[in-house]
């Protein structure tokens, strides 16, 4: 009979907690209730807004910069020196990709045009300018950033800055693309000969066996292995 009481007890108190607790909260919203409603408007006018930028602006202005894209990517194609200034700078009846990195700035596609500055920029021997754009195309789960980490290792190498060419190799190695991944593995690999980093050098080559074989195979990477193994051992 007591325990009975005292579980009674201790029911009645628990339930006199959960009233007070729920007075307590109802208390707390009658006095907060007009800032409670201003925050839930104002994140959902926030929200209303990002729907619409990106419906009626973003997409819009995407679309309009991956038009604007194709010819100057023609011209690029095309090689020679007017037709690579052209890509660049545009004329007067399409845009260059300066002008679409610039204009188009929140959209993807001007990424893009910065990438494609920088090639074009590297195609006319202005390594200072294809620096700059190749270091401003952002990553962006774009794979593209992978072989413009490697293009700006082959600069650096050509300006004989062999631990920034270094550097941006290494960046370059870390993708899995079929194409890119063993490509720049490779030229990592070479890099490493050349400051004479052999065990470096080795475990390069023996990634592209592993991760890439069949390009390994086509490459003919077990050559470079070889004489990995030979010098690495000395």
């Amino acid at each position: 009979m007591a325990n009975t009481e005292k579980l009674g007890v201790k029911k009645d108190a628990q339930v006199q907690d959960a009233e007070n607790a729920v007075e307590k909260t109802t208390n707390f919203f009658q006095k907060y209730q007009n800032i409670i409603y201003g925050v839930l408007i104002g994140i959902i006018v926030i929200i209303g807004l990002i729907i619409a930028i990106n419906r009626f602006y973003i997409i819009p202005q995407n679309e309009k910069a991956s038009a604007a894209m194709a010819q100057p990517i023609e011209y690029f194609l095309r090689g020679d020196s007017a037709s690579l200034m052209i890509a660049l700078e545009g004329n007067d009846e399409i845009d260059g990709f300066l002008s679409i990195a610039e204009d188009y700035g929140i959209t993807k596609t001007s990424n893009t045009a910065k990438y494609y500055a920088g090639l074009a920029y590297n195609k006319l021997g202005d390594k200072e300018n294809a620096l700059e754009y190749l270091k401003a195309f952002k990553k962006k789960e774009n794979i593209q950033w992978y072989a413009a980490q490697a293009v700006i290792g082959d600069i650096y190498l050509d300006m004989n800055d062999e631990d920034e060419a270094l550097k941006y190799y290494k960046k370059a190695a870390e993708t899995d693309d079929p194409y890119y991944g063993p490509t720049n593995l490779f030229k990592l690999g070479l890099m490493y000969e050349i400051k004479g980093d052999w065990k470096n050098a080795l475990e390069s080559y023996q990634r592209i066996e592993k991760d890439f074989y069949d390009q390994y195979t086509k490459m003919g990477v077990d050559k470079f292995i070889e004489r990995a193994k030979i010098n690495a051992a000395k």
